[in-house]
């Protein structure tokens, strides 16, 4: 086999594995259903001045960043979903459907369910041979407006918890990232902020590739799984009263509105 072919091969081998990583590690971003103490960790915001446009395409827009001394991309993604904040929590919570919407899912575990609002899960994904595992552990919180009209999703990684049990393998970061869910009629508009680190050998220049590639689909699969309609209106109204009730936990836990 040629020099060429030899390195078309290793350069298609990471592609996979980058796209399969960055699939599982999404499900972390975006989908934890509700911060690790230590030192600072690099954050950006929302609604930070310096996103630039990356493209704009079936109903969904992405935007790029850069911080330096990260050789990972931090991006942020727009859409629309037809529906309600409820139908569309319904679904990132759902860990047993969640392979019918997110490609190369692998395994979710729920390692800590604080409260509603506060949940801790341990991530794997299973690469391709000759690459090794990957795995995260997230912590994830939920914070909901008092009009019900928002509802926010931060998740980032944690280095350890308690009751992991679990394979450590290459232990994945996932910086602060977000899931901003706001009604306006009858779609929800969705902000979700993306920052992760596959880690390993993988090239950088490859993950973030893949990045963009893998939120679109998410986001796409996402979209396509809210609206088929899946959980029953006793699902619903249970969501419904779980934001309801943000408001007197907050109170009650002194928590910043």
């Amino acid at each position: 086999m040629s020099a060429a072919k030899i390195g078309a091969k290793r350069t298609n081998g990471a592609a996979y594995r980058a796209r399969a990583a960055v699939a599982i590690l999404l499900v972390a971003a975006l989908t934890a259903p509700s911060f690790a103490e230590g030192p600072a960790r690099p954050r950006i915001a929302i609604d930070d001045p310096s996103w630039h446009l990356e493209s704009s395409s079936d109903g969904i827009t992405l935007f790029s960043n850069s911080i330096p001394g990260i050789g990972v991309v931090p991006l942020k993604a727009v859409m629309t979903i037809p529906g309600t904040i409820e139908e569309v929590s319904l679904v990132l919570e759902d860990i047993s459907r969640r392979g019918e919407w997110i490609s190369n899912f692998g395994r979710s575990v729920v390692l800590d369910k604080a409260n509603d609002y506060d949940q801790t899960e341990y991530l794997r994904v299973d690469m391709p041979w000759p690459a090794s595992d990957r795995s995260a552990l997230v912590r994830a919180r939920i914070t909901v407006s008092d009009d019900l009209k928002r509802a926010t999703i931060a998740a980032e990684s944690i280095d350890s918890f308690p009751a992991d049990t679990l394979p450590v393998l290459v232990r994945s970061k996932i910086y602060a990232s977000t899931f901003q869910m706001t009604q306006v009629g009858d779609h929800v508009e969705v902000v979700a902020l993306v920052f992760i680190d596959p880690r390993g050998s993988i090239p950088k220049w490859i993950v973030n590739y893949f990045t963009r590639r893998v939120s679109r689909s998410t986001l796409s699969g996402l979209r396509r799984q809210v609206a088929r309609k899946l959980y029953a209106s006793a699902q619903v109204a249970a969501m419904h009263a779980r934001m309801h009730g943000y408001r007197a936990f907050r109170e009650t836990h002194a928590l910043a509105p």
